[in-house]
């Protein structure tokens, strides 16, 4: 039975565009976008530079798309867990629940997100940049539960902006070896750190 192709892969993406496509990934979340060549990326791929040039008019329009694709489907999870659930505590396990798993399912993509999105970010289509990680964030951490005398100890905006935090610097930290995985072995952990700082 034969593996499901990464969430950077459409359906109808033909064969050559399939290993472009993971060639350029696995190239450009190990070495950087300045450290990948279009001829790097035809060696990996075993296609030749016209053949690249055929799906992808350049190296930046390759990389723009895979980021563009990552973002789209990480962002799509992440809001549909949310919405699927009826409280902010099952909200919050379920958009935790859900990066945790695709940083286990798919590493190189998510590491390739988060490296690249200063680069890559002003580049991607403006449905992507309305559509933002720290914009879901933000949302969720305002459903939070008010205290017991109605206010907010910390601002919704730092809130989602520890909690993207935390789970970028995990991923890096799983990535590199400092903590065993999985990811999603510290779900529980992270969900009751989060809650704590919604409060």
């Amino acid at each position: 039975m034969g593996s499901m192709p990464p969430f950077y892969i459409s359906d109808d993406d033909p064969p050559a565009k399939r290993h472009i496509l993971r060639a350029a990934m696995k190239l450009f979340s190990e070495h950087g976008l300045a450290g990948t060549s279009i001829r790097d990326i035809a060696r990996e791929s075993g296609y030749t530079n016209p053949a690249l040039y055929k799906h992808f008019a350049s190296k930046e329009e390759l990389a723009v798309h895979l980021f563009e694709t990552c973002h789209h489907r990480l962002w799509t999870r992440c809001s549909a867990a949310i919405e699927a659930a009826t409280t902010f505590d099952a909200k919050l396990d379920g958009y935790v629940g859900q990066i945790l798993e695709l940083v286990d399912e798919h590493p190189e993509a998510m590491a390739f997100l988060s490296e690249s999105a200063r680069v890559l970010w002003p580049k991607a289509g403006a449905t992507v940049r309305r559509r933002t990680m720290i914009g879901l964030a933000r949302d969720l951490m305002s459903l939070a539960p008010r205290s017991r005398h109605g206010g907010r100890v910390i601002n919704p905006q730092v809130a989602a902006a520890c909690m993207q935090g935390t789970l970028a610097e995990l991923a890096r930290m799983l990535q590199v070896g400092v903590i065993p995985g999985p990811a999603t072995r510290w779900k529980a952990d992270l969900v009751a750190l989060f809650r704590q700082v919604s409060a």
